[in-house]
């Protein structure tokens, strides 16, 4: 979020993900003695946003004395690769006090 002079004053990233792990304990014999690579043994933790689920974040932001007005970003980023990302949605709003 912007001021009306357009300083930052407030941001916040939160990040989805899913992540398929290995837990060789889960498996210790492994699939043909290939325990690092048995798909059998892997545990997906979800912390992601399954499709037609909201999500919903809520902020109290305290603003600096004199603040007249806001401009407000909200983007949906798809981090498909370290440094390579595509933006899915986007919404913009300006408040004026």
């Amino acid at each position: 979020m912007k001021d009306q002079n357009g300083k930052v004053v407030f941001s916040k990233t939160k990040e989805y993900a899913l992540y398929d792990l290995h837990y060789p304990e889960y498996n210790k014999e492994g699939y043909l003695g290939l325990n690092d690579w048995d798909i059998t043994a892997m545990y997906r933790t979800n912390f992601g946003v399954e499709p037609f689920e909201e999500d919903v974040q809520k902020f109290v932001i305290p603003l600096p004395a004199g603040t007249k007005a806001a401009d407000i970003e909200a983007s949906f980023r798809f981090i498909y690769e370290k440094g390579k990302e595509a933006v899915w949605n986007k919404a913009t709003k300006r408040v004026e006090f």
